[in-house]
C-alpha cells in the first residue's frame, strides 16, 4: 500500500509539473519577456520536464510496466538537462554579444552561436526518444490508447526527421516546419488525460491491492 501511495504522489506531482511546463514552453517561444523572467522560466523548465515525465511513467506503469516507459523517462530526464543547458548558454551568449560586430569578429560569434545550435539538436534527439518511447508504451494503455500513441509516434518522428534534414540550423530557420510546439501540445493533452483519469488511478490501485496485497511500483 505504501508503494501505491508513493506512486500516486508521483502522478500528482507529474501533473502539476506538466501543466507548468505546458505554460512555460509557449511563453518562452511566443511572449517577449524580460531577460530575468526568461532566465527564471528556463531554470524551471528542465527540472519540471523531468518531474512531469516521472509522473507520466508512474501513470503508465500503473497499468503495465514496460521497458519502453522506463527508457522514455530516462531519455526525458536527459532532455531536461540539455534544454536547461542550451537555453542558459543561449541567454549568456546573447547578453555578452556587443551591439556592433566588425567583420573580423563575425566568424567568432558565428562559431560561438553554433554551440547552442548543437545543444538544441541534442535536446531534440533525447526528447524525440522520450516522446517516441512514451507513445509506444501508451498503445495498449486503457486511458491513452492507440490514437494518442500513434499521434505521439508521428509527431516525434516528424521532429527528428526535420532536425536531421536542417542540421545544424533549426528547421524553422531553414524554411521547414518546427515540430516542437506539436510535441508540447501532445504532452499537454497527455497531462490533461492524466487529470481526467485520477479516479482510475485510485480504482487501479484498489484492484492491484486486492489482487496481490503488495505492488512494487
Amino acid at each position: 500500500m505504501q508503494n501505491l501511495q508513493f506512486s500516486k504522489k508521483w502522478i500528482k506531482l507529474g501533473i502539476i509539473c506538466g501543466l507548468v511546463v505546458s505554460f512555460i514552453y509557449p511563453a518562452l517561444i511566443f511572449i517577449p519577456l524580460p531577460e530575468v523572467v526568461q532566465t527564471f522560466l528556463v531554470m524551471l523548465f528542465g527540472p519540471f520536464l523531468a518531474l512531469s515525465s516521472a509522473g507520466l511513467y508512474h501513470f503508465i506503469t500503473l497499468h503495465k510496466k514496460t521497458l519502453a516507459a522506463t527508457a522514455a523517462v530516462v531519455s526525458n530526464i536527459i532532455a531536461g538537462v540539455l534544454i536547461t543547458t542550451m537555453l542558459l548558454v543561449q541567454i549568456a551568449i546573447r547578453s555578452s554579444q556587443p551591439p556592433v560586430i566588425d567583420e573580423t569578429s563575425k566568424w567568432i560569434w558565428k562559431s560561438i552561436n553554433q554551440v547552442h545550435l548543437g545543444l538544441d539538436v541534442a535536446w531534440d534527439v533525447y526528447i524525440f526518444f522520450g516522446t517516441l518511447l512514451f507513445a509506444v508504451s501508451m498503445f495498449y494503455h486503457p486511458k491513452f490508447g492507440k490514437i494518442i500513441s500513434i499521434t505521439g509516434i508521428i509527431i516525434s518522428l516528424l521532429l527528428i526527421i526535420l532536425n536531421a534534414i536542417s542540421f545544424p540550423i533549426p528547421p524553422a530557420d531553414a524554411g521547414l516546419f518546427d515540430a516542437g510546439p506539436l510535441v508540447g501540445l501532445w504532452y499537454f493533452v497527455v497531462t490533461l488525460l492524466m487529470v481526467f483519469n485520477l479516479k482510475w488511478v485510485d480504482e487501479r490501485r484498489s484492484y492491484l491491492l486486492s489482487n496481490s496485497g503488495t505492488v512494487n511500483n
